[in-house]
């Protein structure tokens, strides 16, 4: 018999509600003006970021710039840091029936993290993949206005509606087929009456507000930089888990 679906689902949604508005919240934090310090009239060399105001990505990319641009996404800092967040939820309220050994202890926080871990890193190379073959441009392109509600509209479409290589908009097979393969790998090593279709729904929805989630953040980086920096955050430190912007190329470090 199948067990009824995951009792985590509304957890996670408000968890991503949360993280959605304390990037959203970040701005009228940055607005806040303080007086400069000393350390702020010395010339520095920083690492770039996309603190201009509503930067286009221009040029094509290549494949190996859109690879570059995946790990960035897929394997970077931030990439490994989520699922801790993820599993300790899942700990925390473990879904009705989970098995022991998926709830008490370190092998369980293991197999957790794991699963987690996989359902991004799989939902973000499918991306990559199917973006690559239907020519969709895996950048983010930020809105035009200024104004903070269509700015985040904006966002929430782009996770449905995107642009391809002709600069025109498309439907954003890339991230549809990127969540449900996340979603479906579950299938394949969450315990029985967990691997059921409508478990593997509940999980490309969650990878689907993922995609949601990152056009946001993407979308509200220029205040979130500039609100790091006056918090004394490494520019080397927020670029590693900042949604990476490539202008023309994708930046090496």
């Amino acid at each position: 018999m199948l067990a009824r679906p995951s009792n985590l689902r509304p957890v996670k949604q408000f968890a991503a509600a949360f993280l959605a508005c304390l990037c959203l919240c970040l701005p009228s934090i940055a607005q806040q003006p303080l007086a400069p310090t000393a350390e702020d009239l010395l010339p520095e060399r920083r690492v770039p970021l996309p603190d201009s105001p509503n930067p286009q990505p221009t040029g094509t990319l290549t494949l190996g710039e859109r690879f570059h641009l995946e790990v960035h996404t897929s394997l970077g800092i931030s990439a490994f840091l989520v699922p801790v967040g993820d599993a300790l939820v899942d700990m925390a309220d473990p879904p009705d029936h989970y098995p022991r050994e998926w709830r008490d202890g370190g092998g369980a926080f293991g197999r957790l993290y794991a699963s987690e871990f996989s359902r991004h890193t799989t939902a973000g190379f499918t991306h990559f993949t199917v973006a690559a073959i239907d020519r969709e441009d895996p950048r983010y392109y930020p809105s035009l206005s200024h104004n903070f509600a269509k700015r985040t509209v904006h966002a929430l479409v782009f996770t449905v509606v995107d642009r391809n290589t002709s600069d025109r908009r498309t439907l954003a097979l890339g991230n549809l087929a990127g969540s449900m393969a996340g979603g479906a790998v579950g299938m394949a090593y969450y315990p029985d009456g967990y691997n059921d279709f409508t478990h593997a729904y509940q999980h490309a929805s969650i990878e689907l507000t993922s995609f949601a989630s990152h056009n946001l953040l993407a979308e509200f980086a220029p205040e979130v930089v500039h609100a790091l920096r006056k918090m004394r955050v490494s520019d080397r430190l927020a670029n590693a888990f900042l949604p990476e912007k490539s202008v023309g190329t994708a930046p090496h470090p």
